[in-house]
C-alpha cells in the first residue's frame, strides 16, 4: 500500500513518464511519416509505367474530374484571393518604395511577391483547404465502407487507381492555377496602380516585364508541380489509413496540417535551389 506522499509521487512520476511516452510518440511520427510519405509517391510514379487491371479503367476520366474539382471549381477563390492581394502589394510598394527613392525596382518587388513566392504559396493553401481535405476525407470514407478492400479483390492496385489521378489532376491543375494567379494579380496591381497613384499601364506593365526572367517562371512551376504531388499523396496518404468512421475527420486534418508543413518545406528549398549561389 502507498502512503499519501508514495501515491502522489507515483501519480507524478506517472504524468512525467506519460509525458516521455507521448513525445516519443510525436517524435516517431515525424521521422516515420515524411518516409512513408515518399514511399507513396514513388509507388505512385513507379505504377503510372506498371500494367494493371486498373489501366482497363477510365483513368482519363477520373484526372478529368480531379482537375475539374481541384482547378476550375477554385477558379473564383483563386481569382479573388489574387485580385486582392495585388491590390495590397502594389499599395504598399507605392506608399513605401517613393521614400526610400527605390521606385524604379517595383516591377522586382511584384515579381518577387508574387511570381516567385506568395503566389504559389497562397495557390497551394487554397488546394490544401478546399482539395487536399476533400480528397482525404473520400478515400477515408471509400476505405470505411470497403471500397478499397474491393478494388484488391478485383486485382485492381489501390495506388494505381486513386493516388494517379489524383497526383496528375493536382499537379496540373496547381500548375495552371500558378499561372492563373499571376495574372489576376498583376492585373489587379494594374487596376489599383491607374486608380491610386495614376500610373499608366503602360510603364506598369513595362516594369513587371523587365524584373521578369524565365527564372521566375520555372520556378513557379517547379513550386506548383511539388505542391501538386505533396497535396495530393498526403491527402491520399491518411485517407487511406482511415480504419473506421471516426478517423475520417481526422485524416481531413492531417492531410491539411502536413500538407501546409511539407508545402513550406519545399518552398524554402526550391528558393535557395534557385537563387542560393
Amino acid at each position: 500500500m502507498y502512503g499519501g506522499g508514495g501515491l502522489q509521487e507515483f501519480k507524478v512520476n506517472r504524468k512525467a513518464f506519460r509525458t516521455v511516452e507521448v513525445t516519443g510518440e510525436n517524435l516517431l511520427l515525424w521521422v516515420n511519416e515524411p518516409v512513408a510519405i515518399a514511399k507513396m509517391l514513388f509507388e505512385a510514379v513507379v505504377s503510372c509505367f506498371t500494367p494493371g487491371r486498373a489501366k482497363y479503367v477510365s483513368i482519363g476520366s477520373q484526372i478529368s474530374r480531379q482537375i475539374l474539382y481541384t482547378g476550375v471549381e477554385a477558379l473564383w477563390l483563386v481569382g479573388i484571393i489574387a485580385f486582392l492581394y495585388g491590390n495590397v502589394i502594389v499599395i504598399q510598394a507605392m506608399t513605401n518604395m517613393p521614400r526610400f527613392g527605390v521606385t524604379e525596382y517595383f516591377g522586382n518587388i511584384l515579381v518577387v511577391a508574387v511570381v516567385r513566392e506568395l503566389g504559389p504559396f497562397f495557390t497551394a493553401l487554397v488546394i490544401i483547404g478546399r482539395s487536399g481535405s476533400a480528397l482525404a476525407a473520400h478515400i477515408g470514407t471509400m476505405q470505411v465502407n470497403k471500397e478499397v478492400a474491393a478494388l484488391e479483390v478485383m486485382g485492381v492496385n489501390p495506388v494505381q487507381f486513386l493516388v494517379v489521378p489524383a497526383l496528375a489532376g493536382m499537379t496540373l491543375s496547381l500548375i495552371c492555377l500558378n499561372f492563373y494567379f499571376d495574372i489576376i494579380a498583376i492585373v489587379g496591381g494594374l487596376f489599383t496602380a491607374k486608380l491610386t497613384v495614376m500610373v499608366p499601364f503602360g510603364i506598369f506593365l513595362e516594369k513587371v516585364v523587365q524584373a521578369l526572367t524565365w527564372k521566375d517562371i520555372l520556378i513557379s512551376v517547379s513550386k506548383g508541380a511539388f505542391f501538386g504531388a505533396i497535396v495530393a499523396v498526403i491527402s491520399c496518404r491518411f485517407g487511406l489509413r482511415v480504419k473506421n468512421i471516426r478517423g475520417v475527420p481526422q485524416a481531413a486534418m492531417n492531410s491539411v496540417v502536413w500538407s501546409m508543413a511539407l508545402t513550406i518545406i519545399v518552398s524554402i528549398l526550391v528558393t535557395i535551389g534557385f537563387y542560393a549561389r
